[in-house]
C-alpha cells in the first residue's frame, strides 16, 4: 500500500492550497476582464448601429456586477437611441446615484424626461449651467414643451453663442420658427442642424416633419428614410413613415410599414398608436379604443394617445369621456389647434356656444388662424342666431380655404338666416359644384331652393345629384321631399319606398313613410313599418322614440311614454332620450316625474347646457319658479354670452314679480344682442306690465327701426294701445303689422280691437273670413271659441271646439273645453268629451276639475271628489277649481274641510264668488 510520509502531508497541503489561491486569483483577474470586455463589445455594436446587441452585452455585466455605474450609463444611452425613453430614465437615475459624472448623466436623463413629457421634471433635475450646452439644449427643449416659447429661445441663443454649431440649439430654435408658423425659417434652421450633425437622425426627422406640414410627400419621405438608414433600431423614425402615408391617405403602403416595423417591436407602445390612428382613419372605432388602451396602460401620460383617445371617443358620441381626455391633454398642451377645435366642437353640440367662442378666440386672429377653427365659430355664432357674424368669419374661413364646399355651404346658410336670399343660394349653388361626390352641398341647396318656392330648380338640382352620385338612400329621401312639396304624394311615397329599400334601416325614409301614412289617415300601417324595423334592432332609440311619437299623434299618451321610457332605458348613457322623457312628462301634465328624471340627469351630467334648461323648466313646472331661476343662474354662468340665457332669466323672474330684476336681466341680454327682437318685445312687455306706457313705445319705436319688414313691432304697439283702451290706434297698428305679414296672430289681435272699439260683428266675422282661408289655424279657431265661450254662446263655440278636436285629437284644451261648453247646454256627450281628455292628460288639473264637476252634476260625487282633490293640489292657486272641491267637501258632510278651503278663497280680494260663498257658510 502505498502511503505518503507523515512529513510530507504538510507540505502538500500547503502545495494544495497556493494552488487554489492561484485559481482564485485567475478567476478573478478572468472576471474583471470580462466586465471590461463585455462593455468594450457593447461600445462596438453601438459605433455599427446594433443597439440591441450592445444592450444585451451591458445586461450581462449587469447581471454580475449590478453596482456597475459605468454599465447602467451606457445602458441608459442605449434605451435613449432605440426609443425606450421610460427604461432610459430608470437606467439613468441608477446612473446618477452611482456618481457617475453629471456631464454624461443629465444630458440624457432629461432627455428621457423630455421625450416623455415630464418637462418640468427635467427642469429641476438640470441646473440652469450655461458652461454645460449639452444639458442646456435639454432645458431649452423643456421649455419649449411647456409652452415658454421666449425662455426657451433665450437658452437656445446662447448655446450658439458659445457654440454656433450646436445641432440641438438648431433644431430647438427650428421647432420655434415652427411653431411661428415661419417653415422657411424652420427649414433652414433644421438643414444647418443636418450639416453640424449629419450623423443624427434627430434632425433629419425635424426636416421631414416640416416638410410634411407644407405637403411635401416625396422630399418628406427621403428625411424619414434617411433618419431611419441613420439608426435602423430606431422606432420613431420608422413611426414617422408610418404617419407619413397615414396622412396622406396610402392607407396600404402604411399597414405594409407597419407590419414590417411590428416585426421588430411586437409590444410596441408606438406601434399600437400608429395602428389606432390608421384604425380611426378607416373608422374602426373600437379597434383604436383598444389600441390606444394598450398605450396608455404602457404610458399613462403619453399625451399623442390621450389626444386621439379624445378624438375617437368623440367620433363614438361619447362626449363626456372625450372632454375628460381633451381637457387632459390641453392641460399639458395650452392653445394646441387641434385639441381646442375637438373641444370646442364638444362645446357647440352641448349648446354652449359662448364656451366654443372662448376656446376659438385666439385661433380667430392672425397669423394663429384657420379655416376650421373659423367655421366653428361660425357655427357657433349660428347657434347664438348672431348671423352677420357667423356670416363674417365663414367668409374669412373660404378666403382661407376657397375650396371647401362645406364652408360655401355654412356661407350660405348664415345669409340665409339674414334674409340674404340670392346671396345664399350662389354660396350653396357653389358648394354643391365644388362638392360633386357626396350629396351634403346638394342636399342644403335643394332645402334652400324649397324654401325659396323655387320647386322646379330643387327637382332639377336633385336630378343633377343622381346623376352624379347614383342612387342611394339620402338622395331618394331628398327627391321624395321634392316630390312631396310638388304635392305628389305618390312620386314621394314611391321615393321614400325605394331609399328604405336601398338603406332598410334609414330613419328619414321611415320618418317620411309615417308622416305620409299620417296625413292619408292611415296611422297604424305607420306603426306596423316602425315596429317591424324595430325587430331588427330592439334597442334603436330613433325607433323607439319614433313610435312615442306616433303614439302621441294618436292620442295614446300612456303608449307614448311607455315607447320613450324604453328608448331611455335603451340608451342609459346618452342624455338626449332621457331628455326628451322628461319633456313628455313635464308636457303631459306630469311635472314631478319630469322634475325628478331631470334631477338624476343633472346629477350625472352637471355642465351640461341642456340638461340645466330642462331641469330648470321642470322646476317650474313643478311650481318651484325659484329653483327654477337658480337653475338658470347656473346656466348664465355656463354660458355668460348667451342673450337668450339672459332672457329666460328675466321670463322667470317676471313670474316671480321680482321686475326690478327682470328689468336688469333685460337689458344684459341687450347688451349682449342689441338687435335681439324677443328680448326687446319682452322689455317693451315689461314696461306695458307697470304701465309705463311711455317707456314700453321707445323701446318699440326702435325696433321698428331695426326690424323695419318684422310685423312685431306693430303688434306690441298695438298691445301698448290696448291697455290705454284705445282701440282704434290699436287697430291701426295691427293693421300695418298684417300688411307687412299676415299671420294669424295679427288676426286674433285685430279681433280683440274690434272688439273694444264695439265693433264685435266685424271682429266675428274677420276671424271667420280666416278660418275659411286657413282652416287647419288651430290658433285662431281656439280664439275664435273661447271668445264665443266668454260671451256664452255655448252652441257656437261646440262648433268650433268640435272642429279643433276633428283636427288634432291630442288638443286637450279644446277637448276639455268642449266637455264644459257641452255641460253647460246639457249636452249628453260632455261626460264622453271630459273622460277623453282625462285619458289623454290625468294630471291637468282643467281637465280634473272638469271631469269632477260633470261627475258632481251627474251624481257620482264619491268619484269627482278625490279628482278635485288632486285638481287642486296641481293648481293650488286656481281659485275655480277650490271652489269647485270646497263644493263636493260641503256635499259630503265634510264641512270643515270645506270650511277651511272656502276661508282661502274669501282672503283673496279678487275672489268673484265672495257673496254665494258667504251664503252658502251662512247656512251652516
Amino acid at each position: 500500500m502505498f502511503s505518503i510520509p507523515v512529513s510530507r502531508i504538510g507540505t502538500a497541503r500547503l502545495l494544495l492550497a497556493a494552488v487554489l489561491l492561484l485559481l482564485g486569483a485567475l478567476a478573478g483577474c478572468g472576471r474583471l476582464k470580462d466586465d471590461a470586455a463585455l462593455l468594450a463589445d457593447a461600445r462596438s455594436y453601438q459605433a455599427r448601429g446594433e443597439p440591441k446587441a450592445a444592450i444585451i452585452q451591458v445586461k450581462n455585466v449587469l447581471q454580475r456586477t449590478p453596482g456597475n455605474g459605468q454599465a447602467r450609463l451606457l445602458l441608459g444611452q442605449l434605451y435613449l437611441e432605440v426609443g425606450d425613453a421610460v427604461s432610459a430614465e430608470k437606467e439613468l437615475q441608477r446612473a446618477d446615484a452611482l456618481k457617475m459624472p453629471a456631464a454624461d448623466v443629465l444630458p440624457a436623463l432629461g432627455t428621457a424626461m423630455v421625450l416623455q413629457g415630464h418637462y418640468e421634471q427635467a427642469l429641476a433635475r438640470l441646473p440652469d449651467e450655461p458652461a454645460q450646452p449639452r444639458w442646456q439644449a435639454v432645458r431649452g427643449d423643456a421649455l419649449l414643451g411647456l409652452q415658454r416659447i421666449e425662455a426657451a429661445r433665450t437658452v437656445f441663443e446662447q448655446i450658439l453663442r458659445r457654440q454656433p454649431a450646436s445641432a440641438g440649439a438648431l433644431l430647438g430654435l427650428a421647432r420655434i420658427a415652427q411653431s411661428e408658423h415661419h417653415p422657411d425659417a424652420a427649414l433652414s434652421l433644421a438643414d444647418r442642424a443636418i450639416a453640424a450633425a449629419p450623423a443624427e437622425p434627430a434632425a433629419y426627422r425635424l426636416r421631414g416633419e416640416l416638410l410634411r406640414m407644407q405637403g411635401q410627400f416625396d422630399p418628406a419621405l427621403a428625411a424619414f428614410r434617411k433618419a431611419a438608414a441613420l439608426r435602423p433600431q430606431l422606432l420613431q423614425s420608422r413611426v414617422d413613415i408610418v404617419a407619413l402615408y397615414l396622412q396622406a391617405g396610402k392607407l396600404a403602403q402604411a399597414r405594409a410599414e407597419l407590419a414590417t416595423v411590428h416585426k421588430m417591436a411586437p409590444n410596441s407602445p408606438q406601434l399600437a398608436y400608429q395602428q389606432a390612428l390608421m384604425d380611426f382613419q378607416e373608422r374602426k372605432l373600437a379597434s383604436a379604443q383598444e389600441q390606444l388602451q394598450l398605450v396608455l396602460r404602457a404610458a399613462p401620460d403619453h399625451m399623442p394617445s390621450i389626444l386621439l383617445m379624445g378624438a375617437v371617443e368623440l367620433a363614438r358620441g361619447a362626449l363626456p369621456q372625450s372632454e375628460q381626455h381633451l381637457r387632459r391633454f390641453l392641460d399639458a398642451h395650452p392653445g394646441h389647434h387641434y385639441a381646442t377645435r375637438l373641444l370646442a366642437g364638444i362645446a357647440v353640440r352641448n349648446g354652449n356656444p359662448d364656451e366654443a367662442l372662448r376656446l376659438l378666440a385666439p385661433m380667430l386672429e392672425p397669423p394663429q388662424e384657420d379655416a376650421e377653427a373659423l367655421a366653428l365659430a361660425g357655427e357657433a355664432y349660428m347657434k347664438l342666431r348672431l348671423y352677420a357674424k357667423a356670416s363674417a368669419v365663414y367668409a374669412r374661413a373660404i378666403a382661407l380655404a376657397p375650396r371647401a364646399a362645406t364652408l360655401h355651404s355654412a356661407l350660405g346658410l348664415s345669409r340665409m338666416a339674414m334674409g340674404e336670399t340670392e346671396q345664399a343660394l350662389a354660396e350653396l349653388e357653389q358648394a354643391a359644384a365644388l362638392e360633386t361626390s357626396t350629396p351634403r352641398a346638394g342636399l342644403l341647396l335643394v332645402l334652400a331652393q324649397l324654401r325659396n318656392k323655387e320647386n322646379g330648380k330643387a327637382l332639377r338640382t336633385i336630378t343633377q345629384m343622381e346623376k352624379n352620385q347614383g342612387g342611394s338612400a339620402l338622395i331618394y329621401n331628398l327627391k321624395g321631399g321634392v316630390l312631396l312639396a310638388n304635392q305628389d304624394m305618390a312620386g314621394a311615397r314611391a321615393s321614400f319606398q325605394r331609399a328604405l329599400a336601398l338603406d332598410p334601416r334609414s330613419q328619414a325614409a321611415l320618418d317620411n313613410l309615417t308622416q305620409l301614412d299620417l296625413y292619408e289617415h292611415h296611422p297604424e300601417q305607420a306603426r306596423l313599418r316602425l315596429e317591424t324595423a324595430l325587430q331588427g334592432d330592439r334597442k334603436n332609440v330613433q325607433l323607439l322614440t319614433a313610435l312615442g311619437q306616433l303614439a302621441l299623434v294618436q292620442g295614446q299618451t300612456v303608449a307614448a311614454r311607455d315607447w320613450l321610457a324604453r328608448a331611455a332605458a335603451a340608451a342609459p348613457d346618452a342624455p338626449q332620450p332621457a331628455i326628451v322623457l322628461a319633456r313628455f312628462d313635464l308636457q303631459h301634465g306630469n311635472a314631478p316625474q319630469g322634475l325628478l328624471l331631470a334631477q338624476k340627469l343633472q346629477a350625472t351630467y352637471p355642465d351640461r347646457p341642456d340638461v340645466l334648461a330642462l331641469l330648470a323648466d321642470t322646476q317650474a313646472g313643478a311650481g318651484n319658479v325659484e329653483g327654477a331661476l337658480d337653475s338658470l343662474s347656473k346656466l348664465a354662468l355656463l354660458q355668460p354670452g348667451s342673450a337668450p340665457v339672459q332672457l329666460r332669466i328675466a321670463a322667470t323672474e317676471m313670474a316671480l314679480k321680482q321686475t326690478d330684476a327682470a328689468l336688469r336681466s333685460l337689458e344684459r341680454a341687450l347688451a349682449l344682442q342689441p338687435d335681439y327682437p324677443e328680448a326687446q318685445a319682452a322689455l317693451a312687455g315689461l314696461h306695458m306690465r307697470r304701465s309705463e306706457y311711455d317707456g314700453a313705445l321707445r323701446v318699440i319705436r326702435i325696433m321698428q327701426q331695426q326690424h323695419a319688414d318684422n310685423p312685431l313691432p306693430y303688434k306690441l304697439e298695438g298691445d301698448v294701445m290696448m291697455l290705454q283702451r284705445q282701440g282704434a290706434a290699436a287697430l291701426r297698428a295691427y293693421q300695418h303689422g298684417y300688411q307687412l305679414q299676415a299671420s294669424g296672430p295679427m288676426v286674433m289681435a285685430m279681433h280683440d280691437a274690434l272688439r273694444l272699439a264695439g265693433q264685435a260683428g266685424d271682429a266675428k266675422a274677420r276671424l271667420t273670413r280666416w278660418l275659411q282661408d286657413h282652416p287647419t289655424d288651430q290658433a285662431v279657431r281656439m280664439h275664435l271659441a273661447q271668445g264665443l265661450l266668454a260671451d256664452k254662446d255655448y252652441g257656437a263655440a261646440i262648433v268650433q271646439f268640435d272642429q279643433a278636436v276633428r283636427q288634432d285629437p291630442a288638443n286637450i284644451l279644446a277637448l276639455n273645453n268642449l266637455a264644459w261648453a257641452c255641460q253647460q247646454q246639457k249636452d249628453p256627450r260632455a261626460r264622453a268629451y271630459a273622460e277623453r281628455a282625462y285619458q289623454r292628460a290625468p294630471h291637468n288639473p282643467a281637465v280634473l276639475d272638469t271631469l269632477g264637476w260633470i261627475l258632481r252634476d251627474q251624481g257620482e260625487a264619491a268619484r269627482a271628489l278625490p279628482l278635485l282633490q288632486q285638481a287642486s293640489s296641481l293648481a293650488p292657486g286656481a281659485q275655480e277649481i277650490r271652489y269647485h272641491y270646497a263644493v263636493l267637501l260641503a256635499g259630503a258632510g265634510q264641512r270643515q274641510e270645506a270650511r277651511r278651503q272656502f276661508q282661502q278663497l274669501l282672503a283673496s280680494k279678487d275672489f268673484r264668488r265672495r257673496d254665494e260663498v258667504q251664503v252658502m257658510m251662512a247656512k251652516w
